[in-house]
């Protein structure tokens, strides 16, 4: 009699645990921010595209989760995803300032921050810190780069103009409206090809370590826990994969 009561209670924990864990999956409500880069992430056609989106896919498939994707200025999706629970980020770069405020989940690209100039405007080619102070210097408003420059002493009132997006940097670069843009390269070349801009080129200082970042997948820190171990799990299992690789490469 004892063994039955004892396996009845097993099955018991066990149906729920189960329960608990389909519950979980139903009241997730999970929501994926994101700014449009054409690199990473980017909605076109009626369809969420780019890397980062295949990489969240996958890890939420894994964890067997779903999760809206909202594409907005970097500014709101940062400030979104630093209040509300539950809420995914792409593509974000792991800061010391940032570190303790999300959870992060998956790496999804490296990249690079260094000062971009015309090739058809010399003078405002820079090499180091000093000589940028010296400039009018584009940067998305509450981006990782901009914590970078204000850091360092750069400052609105002086030499940076804050725009909502990269897109909007590379215009003010091509109409001469800014020096410099704070950025990737390669992401600005893209904008610059997309627009069909084959002509316009663009210089900079030699990527160094210095200049290497990581962009990520995170959720905010209030975030349940059992949500959050799930998508760290299912990531674990992807970054094993041919496919991750595949993607990290793009």
């Amino acid at each position: 009699m004892r063994l039955i009561i004892h396996s009845l209670i097993f099955l018991l924990c066990i149906s729920l645990s189960i329960c608990t864990f389909a519950k979980e999956g139903i009241e997730a409500n999970l929501l994926a921010v994101a700014n449009n880069n054409q690199l990473l992430q980017y909605y076109e056609n009626g369809e969420n595209k780019g890397p980062s989106i295949e990489i969240l896919q996958a890890i939420l498939k894994e964890a067997q989760l779903d999760a809206k994707v909202e594409f907005m200025p970097w500014v709101r999706a940062f400030s979104i995803a630093s209040n509300k629970p539950n809420t995914l980020i792409l593509s974000m770069i792991k800061t010391p300032e940032r570190e303790s405020d999300f959870h992060w989940l998956i790496k999804v690209s490296n990249l690079a921050r260094v000062f971009i100039s015309l090739e058809n405007k010399p003078e405002n080619y820079v090499d180091n810190l000093q000589q940028a102070k010296q400039k009018l210097t584009a940067v998305v408003i509450g981006s990782a780069g901009y914590s970078e420059l204000t850091e360092q002493g750069f400052s609105e009132k002086k030499n940076l103009y804050v725009v909502s997006d990269g897109e909007l940097m590379v215009t003010l670069l091509e109409n001469g409206r800014v020096d410099l843009v704070y950025g990737d390269p390669v992401n600005i070349q893209n904008i610059l090809n997309k627009r069909g801009e084959t002509k316009v080129a663009i210089r900079y200082k030699e990527i160094g370590p210095e200049n290497e970042r990581s962009s990520y997948i995170a959720i905010s820190k209030a975030t349940d826990v059992a949500i959050v171990n799930r998508l760290q799990q299912a990531a674990r299992k992807f970054e094993k994969t041919a496919e991750y690789t595949r993607l990290l490469m793009q």
